[in-house]
């Protein structure tokens, strides 16, 4: 009896210190976005597994309670209840659809399409497809092209009349941030910012004035922001590791992964940081009516997301989404790191994700009404 009563107690002893751990990394993967990764990329990089650890919470909480331990259920509620801001970035509760008038809408689509997947040119692009079936107001793409202006792509060039039909006012995209608008706009002056400024490509912000009907202006900052850089190895043993076929207790495989993983992070968390300080001066500097959408390479409440958002921008999948998503799904890597933030004299009433083939991300949509 002593025995079983002791091996109880060890077992309670272990899930308690298991529920413990979880709580304090509910509170640092929540949190981890207001230290600068300057100081440190430790607790930034924590931001991304934020999704995980809510759930593991979520549960160890649920299975505390199905054993009738009411006190020990609390400490995982009472870290997400301190985490409730960032949550709600993450895992917004929205359940119910909010009411508008549609015809006093307008709609905003922002999608990294992968360059149209050049590995599919027998065969009509599904991302632009899509864009031109969604009829969205405006499009703000990221990728359009690596090396041609995309409406000369093979898969692409055969939807070129309806393109110009339906978006009379747009860019070219030879390894540009592209936009597609049923209303004229004018590029922002010294809004263009480059990854390199001595080359052509590399855009990683670019503003447009747009003039939209009645009468309204509305800025658009479509952003792409420095990828992590992993390269095909990288995503491999990303993969393996969460396939659980890479043995972390052998040193030579922990110094693989800081070196391909971590240290690569934590550069690209720097070069984010930087980025947003950038962008951050560019909306301050600019009108009150602004949407900030794309590709941001960050997760939600990461250091980069609050830079940019700052406390006068709002959320569209924040305001009208519901429960956990992901916009990137390429090598087991699921991840939101795609967003549409806006501030001023509009109101999201909607947000939506589609889960289109042939590229990395996928788009989003979000609708707006004039307040």
């Amino acid at each position: 009896m002593k025995g079983l009563k002791l091996g109880k107690i060890t077992i309670k002893a272990v899930l308690l210190t298991i529920t413990v751990v979880m709580a304090v990394l509910m509170l640092l993967s929540a949190w981890g976005g207001v230290v600068d990764p300057n100081t440190s990329t430790l607790f930034p990089m924590l931001t991304l597994g934020m999704p995980i650890v809510l759930i593991i919470n979520l549960v160890i909480m649920v299975a505390w309670l199905l054993f009738l331990r009411w006190r020990y259920a609390l400490i995982p509620l009472v870290a997400m209840l301190f985490s409730w801001g960032p949550i709600s970035t993450v895992c917004p509760l929205n359940v119910f659809a909010r009411n508008y008038d549609a015809d006093s809408t307008f709609r905003v689509m922002s999608y990294n399409v992968a360059n149209f997947d050049y590995t599919n040119q027998d065969k009509p692009s599904k991302p632009m497809r899509h864009i031109l079936d969604q009829d969205a107001d405006l499009v703000l793409m990221q990728e359009g092209s690596q090396d041609r202006d995309y409406l000369t792509v093979p898969n692409v060039i055969t939807m070129r009349d309806e393109i110009v039909k339906k978006y009379p006012y747009h860019s070219d995209g030879y390894r540009d941030l592209v936009i597609l608008s049923k209303y004229p706009y004018k590029v922002v002056p010294d809004s263009v910012f480059k990854t390199n400024p001595n080359h052509d490509g590399g855009v990683y912000a670019k503003a447009f004035d747009i003039d939209m009907p009645g009468g309204k202006q509305l800025r658009v900052i479509s952003l792409h922001l420095r990828s992590i850089g992993m390269d095909r190895d990288d995503k491999d043993l990303y993969t393996d590791l969460t396939r659980r076929e890479v043995n972390v207790n052998n040193r030579s495989n922990l110094r693989r992964i800081k070196r391909s993983l971590y240290d690569k992070l934590g550069r690209a968390f720097i070069r984010h940081a930087q980025e947003a300080n950038i962008i951050r001066t560019l909306i301050d500097n600019g009108p009150d009516n602004v949407i900030v959408c794309g590709d941001y390479n960050e997760a939600p409440s990461s250091y980069c997301y609050r830079t940019i958002r700052g406390d006068d921008f709002s959320d569209a999948f924040q305001d009208c989404g519901c429960g956990l998503t992901y916009t990137f799904n390429a090598n087991r890597m699921y991840f939101k790191i795609d967003h549409i933030l806006y501030r001023g004299a509009m109101e999201a009433v909607d947000w939506s994700r589609a889960k289109i083939p042939d590229s990395d991300h996928y788009p989003q949509v979000a609708t707006f009404v004039w307040k």
